[in-house]
């Protein structure tokens, strides 16, 4: 009963947020008809595939490498882009990715991921960006381990002046275990970042980020939360 209440809940939210992407495009659409009447659809994508091998360097006969495990991979992705206006765009993207391992058989997994993007202009100095992940993993030789994902991120940027810039990161993730609900947890991250511009030569960027883990009543686990700051700089000698 748990798990098909966490379901339902887990489909409506993600449905919720996905109907506040397509109202926002829609908005966009409508708010700056000209504009994009400027600006061509494009479709980009990739498709890859490989292989690694892992080895024990130890000493053998023939001097050959023990193989320790084998995995071949391959990925792909198609993506729409519109752009609206200067700064103004959103995109739709989809991904496939899978991994098959020749020892690790519990490894093996496919991966699938829809990305929307919408990022607009508030006005000159203010810019804003709506970004959704969702995500389902599914282990194919260990079903426990199975889980879904939805990731709304939002941010904001103000540039005060040439010199100044700020960045304000707010997320919320949920994630979702299909065969061990217990495991269920939701992540909360905000992050603030300041650029600062000191001269032609240095450039400095300090971040400050809270993140929160709160997991399901019934896993047994404690709920973690973590502070971090950052500080980088880059100077052109």
């Amino acid at each position: 009963m748990k798990k098909s209440t966490s379901f339902i809940l887990t489909v409506s939210i993600n449905l919720t947020l996905i109907y506040l992407i397509i109202l926002l495009i829609i908005f966009s659409l409508f708010s700056t008809p000209a504009a994009a009447k400027n600006y061509q659809p494009e479709i980009s994508g990739s498709f890859e595939s490989g292989d690694k091998l892992y080895t024990d360097p130890g000493i053998l006969e023939g001097d050959e490498d023990q193989v320790v495990d084998y995995y071949r991979y391959d990925k792909q992705w198609l993506r729409y882009r519109q752009q609206l206006a200067v700064g103004e765009y959103y995109y739709l993207k989809v991904q496939r990715q899978q991994r098959i391992y020749e020892q690790s058989e519990t490894y093996d997994n496919l991966n699938l991921e829809t990305e929307a993007n919408y990022t607009f202009y508030l006005n000159d100095k203010l810019r804003s960006r709506f970004k959704l992940l969702l995500r389902d993993k599914d282990y194919l030789e260990a079903e426990s381990k199975d889980y879904q994902l939805a990731r709304l991120q939002y941010t904001l940027q103000y540039e005060l002046n040439e010199k100044h810039d700020y960045e304000l990161i707010l997320q919320r993730q949920w994630t979702e275990y299909e065969i061990t609900p217990e495991d269920d947890y939701r992540l909360n991250r905000i992050s603030l970042k300041w650029g600062w511009d000191l001269s032609e030569r240095l450039d400095l960027d300090t971040k400050i980020q809270f993140d929160q883990q709160l997991n399901d009543q019934n896993s047994g686990r404690t709920d973690k939360s973590g502070r971090k700051i950052s500080f980088k700089f880059r100077y052109k000698l």
